[in-house]
């Protein structure tokens, strides 16, 4: 085989101005594109009919270029018949790849470079070198004019062909030489923070079993939309009413069933050893930190008030971005390839979307959208200053720092969870609006079930405690009350400001003189006495007799 050389071999070699066009196009595509000399051997017979053969192939592509230099012999031709190319082109369809099931196409691609234009008998001939559209062997031909600067082609043109464009402008542009990119190689890492937000995932789909809150679970071992909530989970009043700006980073570590921790535990799991060999510990943080911010916010603003977002998706799409937009860095080839793939294989379901759960067995695909934005963004600023003979990134300190702060603000929410959680569930303790009693109902046959049901809810103490009293238990109706009393926590949180409070009083007034215990009956009324300064004081309490009129 004739294959030029890919440099000057000495100091009296012709300079690069001198050699053909052809010369020139082999040694960029083997330094610009990837081209390697040479072919596969079920190929060899093009070998003998060309100038020279190059071969791209990642694992999943593969295209032979055949080039024939007639600058240097004009009387050189393609003489191999088109049946054998086509047959050639079959044989060679083993060396590329599946996607999804399908066969990818092989592209077998013929260039004459000549110095004047084709003749009407070269481009019947090279018409000859065009399969069909959607044959997965795709032949195809053009011819370069040096003179005219011009490329004709014979429409069928495969895609992992050098394009007629790439030709032109090397026509056109002075030549410069170029070697092969030297990407400095990443050092070797452990997956050590990989394995650490696994396990972090996980523990915390624990932890939504370990402290559950009444209702109803969604799908296999999911905990209750309440229970998520309760724990972190994502909704509009909470943060932007409530201010619970915190959600923000609690949100990505709950998962609404296992299901959906399995499928962004395997998402997780590629998308964070891939960045952590790419970029390392520092950067993956920080990247899935932002990630989860990002399509937390965007999940904010599209989804209607009352929805819970919960799940990692945001902060993985957020990791797959980085990881495509990286792939940039990797010389062209098999590694750039399978790391553009890998993360398409994630990426591409999800946003259209198909996997993520919300709660209700709905996508977010805002908070899919969201993190893919955030980590594709900063990927492309790395890919901006990072150069390429550095092996670890620029801003590794600096960024380690802040996503040192960001896991620290996340740790530091465990006493706003905990209080959080705390409210919900006393929120479950109490009587649902569709169980409270009606003036048709019979208060003596419901009550004693309310308190039995609700022991946390003063209401239902009192509705027992009016029970009680009308059947001449006094002692039975002050216990009952001082029982409601009792639950401090559940009064300011949820009837601060309500009539609660003066109706629990009022009653627990009424036993108190049942049982003779005037003293005490004025004494327990006296803060609402003085709250209305004699005249004002509520109706209930001056009609027993236990608020004076006037100043008290």
């Amino acid at each position: 085989m004739s294959v030029p050389e890919a440099a000057p071999s000495s100091g009296d070699a012709a300079p690069p101005q001198a050699e053909s066009f052809a010369v020139y196009l082999t040694r960029k595509l083997f330094t610009d594109k990837g081209y390697h000399p040479g072919t596969v051997p079920e190929a060899q017979a093009l070998v003998t009919a060309s100038d020279a053969v190059l071969t791209y192939s990642d694992g999943l592509s593969c295209c032979i270029v055949c080039i024939i230099d007639r600058e240097r012999e004009p009387s050189r031709r393609f003489t191999l018949a088109p049946e054998v190319v086509a047959r050639v082109a079959n044989d060679c369809l083993k060396y590329t790849g599946r996607v999804n099931g399908a066969k990818l196409p092989l592209g077998l691609h013929l260039i004459e470079v000549g110095k004047e234009p084709p003749s009407a008998a070269d481009r019947e001939r090279l018409q000859g070198y065009r399969t069909r559209f959607f044959s997965r062997a795709r032949v195809s031909a053009s011819y370069i004019d040096t003179f005219a600067c011009d490329v004709w082609h014979n429409e069928g043109w495969p895609r992992s062909a050098p394009r007629p464009s790439y030709l032109r402008k090397l026509l056109i542009s002075p030549r410069v030489e170029s070697t092969p990119e030297v990407v400095a190689p990443p050092p070797e890492r452990r997956p050590v923070l990989t394995v650490a937000l696994l396990a972090a995932i996980v523990a915390v789909f624990g932890v939504e079993h370990l402290f559950p809150l009444e209702g109803e679970g969604v799908g296999l071992l999911g905990p209750s939309v309440q229970t998520l909530w309760g724990l972190g989970g994502l909704d509009w009043t909470s943060v932007w009413e409530q201010g619970q700006w915190w959600r923000l980073l609690t949100a990505p570590l709950l998962h609404a069933d296992v299901f959906h921790l399995l499928l962004n535990g395997i998402g997780l799991g590629f998308a964070a050893w891939m960045l952590e060999k790419q970029v390392g510990r520092a950067w993956l943080a920080f990247v899935f930190v932002l990630g989860g911010v990002g399509g937390g916010l965007l999940s904010l603003a599209v989804n209607p008030v009352g929805v819970v977002s919960v799940g990692a998706s945001g902060a993985i799409m957020g990791l797959l971005a980085a990881v495509l937009v990286l792939s940039q860095r990797a010389p062209m080839g098999p590694q750039r390839v399978q790391l553009q793939m890998g993360a398409l294989r994630f990426l591409v379901p999800s946003l259209i979307p198909l996997a993520t759960t919300r709660t209700s067995d709905h996508v977010d695909f805002a908070a899919h959208l969201g993190g893919a934005l955030v980590g594709g963004l900063v990927g492309f600023v790395l890919t901006r200053v990072w150069r390429k003979q550095d092996a670890v990134p620029p801003g590794t300190r600096w960024v380690g720092a802040l996503s040192a702060v960001a896991w620290v603000a996340l740790m530091a929410t465990g006493p706003q969870v905990a209080r959080v959680h705390g409210l919900a569930r006393l929120e479950n303790a109490l009587i649902p609006a569709e169980s409270m009693p009606t003036p048709a109902d019979d208060l003596p046959a419901v009550a004693p079930g309310l308190v039995a049901r609700y022991p946390r809810d003063p209401r239902a103490r009192l509705f027992q405690a009016a029970v009680l009293l009308d059947a001449g238990d006094a002692p039975g109706a002050e216990r009952e009350i001082r029982a409601a009393l009792a639950e401090r926590e559940v009064l300011e949180h949820f009837f601060a400001g309500a009539r609660l409070p003066l109706k629990l009083h009022e009653v627990l007034a009424r036993a108190l003189l049942a049982q003779n215990r005037d003293a005490e009956a004025r004494e327990a009324v006296r803060p609402f006495c003085a709250a209305g300064e004699g005249k004002d004081a509520p109706s209930e309490l001056t009609g027993l007799g236990l608020c004076e009129t006037g100043n008290p």
